[in-house]
């Protein structure tokens, strides 16, 4: 019998003596194991006592919290029973039915059995809106994962030691959804459950944070869902197709709320000639990023054309529309290595300058913008929080290289330390992967602390940034019926700030592109700062799809005078980076 035990000081001592009287009625050989869970309030002193005091007690103590689910793993895996059990330490479920879960597995040939708190004979009590959150929760999973059970969650169950250990490896989430996808993946394998109805009253407090860990079991639903019945799309080219869905719900959930015929009306009424312009503007700004990129990779000994450079970053851009999780990077590195032999390091170390120079930019012009906007409405958390990681981020950053740079210029050799000869020893790999570390930082050092490349790469990357903002404040302007005076330094901060929040959000790679991430972030910041929630989402939709259009037909264009395809740069990895 394993008891999962977090902060359970006041209950702990009296559970086990409840459990092991009860056993003992059951069965004459028992061992009851406390999972203690990196507790706080003394629960590890008490359950070791226990341990100390009773032969059957063993006592499993974690420093740290690990998780409800990966404490269960932990305990079943140092049990040595035939019929393993758990219950919840509040003794909700009515003890007397502890005989017919363990006969369940040990007489009448289930593999998995659970109590259950909702099916119609089921006598159980509690708050209401935990009542409404679990029946909710459980008709999900019912719907969704085609499970037959009424209540996946109730801490009661039992497990043929055999069944469980053929399915625990499988189970993914260390959690509160354990339970549930333990169950659901065993009805999946077609193994033998029982659900039965129980006598239940709620214990008290719950550890479970109805906001929190309930949202994250509705994420999990659609994991595991994906994982059954879709298995190819939740792996390799498969997620493309899911983040690019999960992108579409986002944008037409905000369209719904905010009204569709309003904002397709503002779209009606917009300024042609204005998006042209902006249409413009932010083409300008791909020659600038060509421009910085050879600037880098030229602080590092390499020459290459403007033209050359500010194709392979429309490709890669390009992709990054396409692909999620920023995977387009490894297209530009791809056709360096192709085309010019470049080495991987000085590839990545380039790329990623340019990233951190990004951020630089738009974390600059967040926190200029912020002073200006908030003199009319103060920042939400969450606002204040992307700025200020992104901020630490980059004093990490930096920190780091001018730690280099400052040993490196102690030692005076600023050499990189030689590959041994025999790579296929132990060593030789070692000092493979530092050379590549002590190169990458190195390379990094030269373009990001050195006082000219810095002030020319910050100066170029404010300028394409610059570029970027000015668009969406045309696309703002085309839109008339905004009814907004965009002469004001109030309003210019306020679009400022929403592009640089907006981007912040795209350092997050939830979905392609960050299409939904970034215009829910910038109808965000323009809401607050009182433009129409409905404009500012038809304002931010309109900006974002002028520049992926432009990004991906310019990707194309480069495609084509490169001679290359597109699927060999979409799908470029480690392993073609290496040929």
């Amino acid at each position: 019998m394993v008891l999962p035990a977090y902060n359970e000081a006041a209950k702990i001592e009296k559970t086990v003596l409840v459990t092991a009287e009860t056993l003992s009625k059951v069965t004459d050989r028992f061992e009851i194991i406390i999972a203690e869970d990196g507790s706080t309030d003394g629960t590890d002193r008490i359950a070791s006592m226990l341990s100390k005091k009773y032969a059957y007690v063993i006592h499993l103590h974690s420093d740290e919290r690990q998780g409800r689910g990966k404490a269960l793993n932990r305990a079943f895996k140092a049990a040595s029973g035939e019929v393993l059990c758990y219950i919840d330490v509040d003794l909700a479920t009515d003890m007397k039915y502890l005989d017919k879960l363990v006969r369940a597995i040990s007489v009448d040939g289930y593999d998995f059995a659970t109590g259950s708190r909702i099916m119609p004979e089921s006598d159980a009590k509690r708050p209401f809106k935990r009542e409404f959150a679990s029946r909710g929760y459980n008709h999900l999973v019912r719907l969704f994962l085609r499970s037959k059970l009424y209540d996946h969650q109730c801490g009661f169950k039992a497990f043929r030691r055999k069944a469980l250990f053929e399915i625990l490896d499988e189970v993914e989430n260390q959690h509160w959804f354990w339970d549930t996808e333990l169950l659901v993946r065993a009805q999946h394998k077609g193994y033998r459950v029982l659900e039965f109805p129980v006598y239940w009253r709620h214990g008290g407090s719950s550890k479970v944070n109805l906001v929190k860990d309930v949202g994250g079991m509705g994420s999990e639903i659609f994991r595991l869902w994906g994982e059954l019945y879709f298995p190819k799309l939740i792996s390799g080219k498969g997620k493309v197709f899911l983040t690019a869905i999960l992108a579409v719900l986002i944008l037409t959930f905000v369209a719904t709320f905010l009204g569709a015929s309003d904002i397709l009306d503002n779209v009606k009424h917009a300024s042609f000639e204005t998006l042209t312009l902006a249409s413009l503007v932010y083409c300008i700004s791909w020659p600038l990023r060509g421009i910085r990129f050879q600037q880098i990779l030229k602080r590092l000994g390499n020459q290459y054309g403007l033209g050359f450079l500010t194709g392979t970053i429309f490709i890669s851009q390009s992709a990054n529309v396409i692909l999620p999780a920023r995977i387009g990077d490894l297209s530009r590195m791809y056709i360096l290595k192709k085309s010019k032999d470049l080495s991987l390091t000085t590839s990545f170390s380039s790329l990623t300058v340019e990233r951190v120079f990004d951020v630089v930019a738009i974390t600059s012009i967040a926190i200029l913008a912020s002073s200006g906007a908030t003199s009319r409405f103060e920042l939400p958390p969450w606002m204040d929080s992307m700025i200020k990681l992104s901020g630490l981020a980059v004093i990490v950053f930096f920190a780091i290289l001018f730690a280099v740079s400052f040993r490196e210029g102690r030692t005076k050799k600023g050499k990189v330390s030689k590959i041994s000869k025999k790579k296929n020893s132990p060593g030789g790999r070692l000092e493979k992967i530092t050379d590549f570390a002590s190169t990458f930082l190195h390379q990094m050092s030269i373009v990001a602390v050195r006082p000219g490349a810095f002030l020319t790469v910050t100066a170029t990357s404010l300028l394409i940034w610059g570029m970027d903002i000015l668009t969406c404040y045309l696309v703002l302007k085309a839109f008339p019926s905004a009814g907004i005076n965009l002469s004001s330094t109030y309003m210019i901060s306020l679009i400022f700030l929403a592009v640089a929040i907006g981007n912040i959000a795209k350092t997050f790679p939830i979905t392609p592109g960050a299409i939904g991430t970034y215009e829910v972030a910038l109808t965000a910041v323009f809401g607050l700062g009182g433009i129409k929630p409905e404009i500012a989402f038809t304002v931010a939709v309109v900006d974002h799809i002028i520049k992926n259009a432009i990004t991906l037909i310019g990707g194309a264009f480069a495609i084509s005078g490169l001679g290359l395809r597109w699927r060999e740069v979409l799908f470029a990895n480690t392993e073609s980076l290496k040929g």
